[in-house]
């Protein structure tokens, strides 16, 4: 075998790579607005699908709790003095429930309104599909023994695990920020 045999492979294939990279690199420059806008919006419409809530301004210095497997990404306040906090938690799939969980100012949950949920079909998505068998036993808690004691979905521990992890990274946010939110 000649070493030009042995070369020209590896040579066309790092080629081949090379430009595939570029064209993945100039799809995502050409998308990467529009993806962000479209989350952007998802995040606004999960807002305001909140019961009684009003116009949302984003506390940008919060105090998010240290927890596994989920993390509060943003805090928000209206003028009612209601506060959402979005929250992505492990269900089934890492990260793969995105929510906004609304508070009162006793902090109490007013309602849970999802932005994104990659949950098994049919199976994870139960938690979004069917509130009555979940959410909607979440409504009026404010403590994280209360939410642990709420029944989950058959078939759907993870996300129901995951739900419950969810609300409970959301009441302690509201602790940790009650002054700058109720302020």
């Amino acid at each position: 075998m000649s070493k030009k045999n042995m070369i020209m492979p590896p040579v066309v294939l790092a080629c081949v790579c090379a430009v595939c990279c570029g064209l993945l690199a100039f799809a995502n420059s050409i998308t990467k607005d529009k993806i962000a806008a479209a989350e952007a919006q998802a995040v606004q419409d999960s807002l305001s699908g909140l019961p009684d809530a009003g116009t949302f301004e984003e506390i940008t210095d919060f105090t998010a709790p240290e927890m596994e497997k989920v993390q509060a990404t943003a805090l928000y306040a209206d003028e009612n003095d209601m506060a959402a906090v979005l929250v992505t938690a492990d269900g089934y799939n890492k990260g793969g429930l995105q929510v906004a969980v609304g508070i009162d100012s006793e902090g109490k949950l007013t309602g849970i309104s999802f932005v994104s949920v990659t949950e098994t079909p049919g199976l994870g998505t139960k938690v979004q599909s069917n509130p009555e068998l979940f959410i909607d036993n979440l409504i009026g808690v404010s403590d994280a023994e209360a939410v642990q004691n709420t029944d989950g979905i058959t078939g759907a521990t993870f996300s129901s695990n995951g739900m419950k992890n969810a609300v409970k990274c959301a009441l302690e946010t509201f602790a940790l920020n009650k002054e700058a939110i109720l302020g």
